[in-house]
């Protein structure tokens, strides 16, 4: 039997409810988010994408973005956010979760275009996505995957790179307690697809180059927007 992967939105109210927690508590007064670079933020939809090393992240763009929580939806994996019943309920209630096949396989890489392609429709939402697939174990930035360039190229929607210092002491992967920690976010330009489709390109297979040319692209402004973050504090 075929599952209907549409991103689901939460109800507003537990959403709502989650935001104001985030907003005007815990990433006000327990772990306050400063922002510089808010002014490159464009006009949805786009995908905002940052280093990642902690459960906190998405809800520190989302504060950072100043845009409602219930018009992003988060990249979430599969395996992890979808396996224990509990664990998808709570979490779908909270957020937008949009569910992705981390195998890799052609076919999970295109429903995940699609399901992309139908949250994006109405042209208020953006997407949340961490490059490195995973989040990061000593806080240092790791490789990053072709994931967000390819759903900029296919969607034709401008990535908004960030980097963010500090969940990484409040939050690291393994702990399950808050300690109270500033968090910087630097938000960078965004980064345009080609606009240009090209069939015989697509047909010949050589669209990976160009996947890898924007991962490359991404992976260098990230590192550079760290530099910069770092030396801001």
């Amino acid at each position: 039997m075929e599952t209907d992967n549409t991103p689901q939105l939460p109800p507003a109210r537990l959403c709502h409810i989650f935001e104001i927690c985030c907003r005007q508590f815990i990433l006000s007064l327990y772990c306050p988010v400063i922002v510089s670079g808010r002014e490159n933020i464009p006009e949805p939809p786009f995908i905002f994408c940052s280093n990642h090393c902690s459960h906190m992240d998405s809800a520190v763009l989302m504060v950072a973005s100043r845009l409602r929580f219930k018009n992003f939806g988060m990249m979430a994996a599969e395996d992890y956010f979808f396996k224990k019943k509990f664990r998808q309920l709570f979490l779908s209630s909270i957020m937008n979760l949009i569910p992705v096949d981390r195998t890799r396989s052609y076919s999970s890489i295109t429903a995940a275009v699609e399901i992309c392609r139908i949250f994006l429709q109405d042209h208020s939402r953006n997407i949340i996505m961490f490059p490195e697939g995973t989040r990061s174990l000593s806080g240092e930035i790791q490789g990053f995957k072709k994931g967000p360039a390819i759903i900029s190229h296919e969607l034709k929607v401008p990535i908004l790179p960030a980097h963010i210092n500090g969940t990484y002491q409040a939050m690291p992967k393994g702990r399950g307690v808050v300690k109270p920690r500033k968090i910087y976010v630097k938000i960078g330009e965004p980064i345009h697809p080609d606009n240009a489709d090209n069939p015989e390109k697509k047909k010949n297979g050589q669209y990976n180059k160009t996947y890898r040319k924007i991962t490359k692209r991404l992976e260098d402004s990230i590192a550079a927007l760290a530099i910069e973050n770092r030396r801001e504090k």
